[in-house]
């Protein structure tokens, strides 16, 4: 979870998001410790994982 006081998607596709952020902006995530962003743009990149019933490849959300 991105937090920030203010934060723009500036680019999205199929697999990234970019953001233009406005202050401090921090990364909350349950397997590692809470991470400051460094930059004014940061880029998501969405996992992708292959479902074997449906044949297709897909983004994960976890």
């Amino acid at each position: 979870m991105l937090k920030a006081p203010g934060y723009k998607i500036i680019e999205k596709d199929g697999s990234t998001e970019t953001f233009r952020i406005y202050g401090d902006g921090f990364i909350f995530h349950g397997e590692h410790k809470i991470l400051r962003v460094e930059s004014y743009y940061f880029v998501k990149y969405i996992q992708q994982e292959y479902n074997p019933i449906t044949q297709l490849t897909e983004n994960a959300y976890d």
